[in-house]
């Protein structure tokens, strides 16, 4: 029995987003370290997932997989990787620099 393989995993979809929603529960708990764990291991996936887009030939996804990562990097504590990431991103697709910034500046209001 062969198994079609797919570029980009559903299950590797599931868990990212898990872990997403179990940084958000335990951020809104003011438990900051359990936040953090969740949000960082979401970002790693969210490049995992990034790299499959891209290799599957969806600039798109890529590129909001990558905005994604940056986000819970911010959200994990890690604002200067985050930043570096944005940076990069308007670098590769300065039609959608409107759009990170406004990402930024939530993150930066999240923060206060």
């Amino acid at each position: 029995m062969s198994s079609v393989q797919t570029p980009v995993s559903d299950m590797l979809v599931t868990v990212k987003s898990r872990e997403v929603q179990r940084g958000m529960l335990a951020e809104m708990g003011n438990r900051q370290t359990e936040a953090r764990t969740h949000f960082l291991a979401a970002a790693h996936l969210e490049l995992v997932l990034a790299d499959d887009y891209q290799r599957a030939g969806d600039t798109d996804l890529a590129r909001r997989g990558r905005i994604s990562a940056a986000s819970c990097f911010w959200r994990a504590g890690d604002p200067d990787r985050a930043r570096t990431m944005f940076d990069d991103l308007i670098q590769e697709s300065p039609d959608q620099v409107d759009e990170i910034r406004e990402i930024l500046e939530e993150l930066e209001q999240h923060k206060r």
